[in-house]
């Protein structure tokens, strides 16, 4: 079990002076939950910290006053409580290639008071959304989904993070509202039946923060079917980019000096893989450094690419 020290933990500082990439599966991305801000703001602060070669079971450490930074908490343990609590009982309806998946995504929450730390276990179901992502995943900024606030307007961030890189999304209404729990398939009971609220309350302020406080841009555009508004077409440029080298010469200057790979080694890697998974491999191989467990860097880096 994982000392409950933060060792391997990002501090607020660090949230604000870095440009980190989340990573999750598509499907995930997709998934049909609902969480408020604090909670979805606990699981990406989990999420920064997954490392490829983490055991299942494997604790994450969370320092209180770090959510207490991101979040507008008055009573810290209190309010912590219930939503990790109400997580550990929140259903994530996740479709995979044979049906769907029901799974929470914590399998435990151990709070030691005297530390102001929280140690927490992804649900083993989960894992496969979140380790080892070779293809159909989502890449999005830590800083900017943990720089908006409303809970929708993280949902939406993610999806549209997905599809950044055509630059379009397109949803019907009906698909959005269920995978917000705003809509429930079986009862057919729908929040904001009259789109112009739900236009109102939920998408124009979720617009809004994407535009003013994330690296996307995003125009939306409605379709009617029967007169009624059934289709959402967002158009979505990116304004930065997240911690990407901007040049493959900088990358080769990264692994060589950084990673302490050989200049050939580093040739091999970037003509073999795409640039967001070498940083995503890169991420995986700092967070396993920070705690410690890489002995020697060049040898470890060249292993997880599988050259000599």
């Amino acid at each position: 079990m994982r000392s409950l020290t933060p060792v391997n933990q990002l501090s607020l500082l660090s949230y604000i002076n870095t440009s980190e990439i989340l990573f999750q599966g598509n499907a995930l991305t997709s998934a049909h939950y609902e969480m408020t801000a604090l909670q979805k703001n606990i699981f990406y602060m989990v999420q920064s910290q997954l490392g490829a070669d983490d055991p299942t079971g494997m604790e994450y450490v969370v320092r209180v006053k770090d959510i207490m930074g991101l979040t507008n908490i008055k009573n810290p343990y209190d309010d912590l409580k219930i939503a990790t609590e109400t997580m550990m009982q929140k259903i994530l309806t996740i479709k995979v290639p044979d049906g769907y998946l029901q799974v929470a995504p914590f399998s435990s929450v151990q709070y030691n008071t005297k530390q102001g730390t929280i140690a927490i276990s992804i649900d083993a179901k989960l894992r496969p959304f979140l380790f080892n992502l070779d293809s159909r995943f989502t890449t999005y900024g830590l800083q900017d989904a943990l720089n908006v606030s409303g809970k929708y307007t993280k949902r939406l961030y993610e999806m549209l993070s997905q599809w950044k890189h055509l630059g379009l999304m397109k949803i019907t209404v009906q698909e959005l509202k269920s995978r917000l729990k705003l809509y429930d398939i079986h009862t057919e009971i729908e929040q904001y039946p009259n789109w112009d609220g739900f236009r109102r309350r939920i998408l124009l302020p979720a617009i809004g923060e994407i535009n003013t406080k994330t690296d996307l841009s995003v125009t939306l555009y409605t379709e009617r079917v029967n007169r009624k508004v059934a289709i959402l077409k967002w158009t979505i440029k990116v304004i930065k980019t997240h911690a990407l080298p901007p040049t493959l010469s900088d990358l080769h200057v990264r692994l060589v000096a950084e990673f302490n790979l050989r200049p050939d080694q580093a040739e091999y890697i970037i003509e073999n893989f795409d640039a967001v998974f070498i940083y995503r491999k890169l991420h995986e191989i700092q967070v396993k450094n920070s705690s410690r467990r890489v002995n020697n860097m060049g040898a470890y880096t060249a292993r997880v690419f599988g050259v000599k």
